[in-house]
């Protein structure tokens, strides 16, 4: 197991989850796991299947090599209509395409998603595929995959309390980045306390075909799944629940990326897209921040996930129809959360 690399500035495990109170860390050689019940599966999901509904930013073209992201984006409490569909903010970091099952993913971030978490709070996620969501893929710490080396962090953790409509802001910072030595995908967290970043774990390079090296592609905004029950969408909410042209919507600020090792800098040409924007769009404020959410309900042209972020041809299908794919001012004043 690989230590936090060292040449990262002011890295701290602070306090900030609620199962604190009944410590501060694990012992030595451990780490902070959920009980899960038997209900609950290593793989579950949809992953880009039916259903899948995105607003988010992207790089159009990217660079040619890309060695980490980081994003700030506000916590919110969306409601999910049903068990097996689910609302997050996130990023993405990608190598590789869906053709011949070759697209490499890793991502973290916020999500409600009760099938697998067992309620209907917003907890702190991972996710990692080597082969396009097919078979080798991973939710947390629920298969072998990503190592964790914090004591203090723990996956899955629910946050609390959330954002407030015209209160506090809880805001999760992402930063995943690659290792200039031994060369694996870390990943640390930071939440709206003032803490400094912390390294949780890493994902080995051996887990990937694709992300050995670099990622070609990153997105960052919200997904939310749509099963169409009877033909009708969802009301499953992404973000806060409000589009982007309300002052109450979520947003993804700061918006980093790395074009070297270790050197992180501001996103200079950020575009936006929605796959439904009918429902849930996405809106941008500046190069380094856009705000996104939904839904608003009416009929719904879907343009393929693909189609948003070449930028280019937009495919447009008969309505109603299911996605086949894989913010507020984004300066409001950020308060204490926690993930419990």
């Amino acid at each position: 197991m690989e230590e936090a690399p060292a040449y990262l500035p002011d890295i701290d495990d602070t306090n900030w989850q609620v199962w604190h109170g009944n410590g501060t860390k694990c012992p030595k050689g451990t780490i902070p796991v959920r009980r899960l019940s038997g209900t609950t599966g290593s793989q579950p999901g949809r992953e880009a299947t039916l259903g899948h509904e995105y607003a988010i930013g992207f790089l159009n073209p990217p660079p040619p090599k890309i060695y980490g992201t980081k994003a700030v984006m506000n916590v919110w409490h969306p409601k999910v209509e049903r068990a097996k569909e689910f609302s997050l903010g996130q990023v993405w970091l990608t190598a590789g395409s869906y053709e011949n099952n070759e697209l490499n993913s890793i991502e973290a971030g916020w999500q409600v998603y009760p099938e697998i978490y067992m309620d209907y709070q917003p907890r702190l996620f991972i996710f990692w595929t080597a082969d396009a969501y097919t078979s080798s893929k991973c939710y947390n710490l629920r298969c072998p995959g990503f190592i964790q080396t914090s004591r203090k962090v723990l996956i899955e953790g629910a946050i609390s309390p959330q954002s407030t409509f015209g209160g506090s802001q809880t805001e999760l910072t992402i930063q995943i980045w690659k290792d200039p030595n031994l060369g694996p995908w870390w990943l640390g967290v930071r939440l709206s306390n003032g803490s400094d970043l912390t390294p949780i774990g890493y994902w080995p390079l051996e887990l990937f075909t694709r992300l050995t090296d670099h990622a070609e592609n990153v997105q960052w905004g919200g997904e939310i799944v749509n099963l169409n029950v009877s033909g009708r969408h969802t009301s499953t909410q992404m973000g806060s629940g409000f589009l982007p042209r309300n002052d109450k919507a979520a947003y993804v600020r700061d918006l980093q990326i790395a074009l070297s090792i270790g050197k992180f800098q501001a996103v200079s040409d950020l575009k936006v897209g929605a796959t439904n924007p009918t429902y849930y769009n996405v809106e941008k404020y500046s190069n380094t921040s856009f705000a996104y959410g939904g839904p608003e309900r009416g009929d719904a042209v879907q343009l393929s996930l693909d189609a948003v972020l070449r930028g280019t041809r937009f495919l447009k299908l008969k309505k109603p129809v299911i996605s086949h794919s894989s913010p507020t001012n984004p300066k409001r004043r950020a308060e204490k959360g926690t993930i419990e």
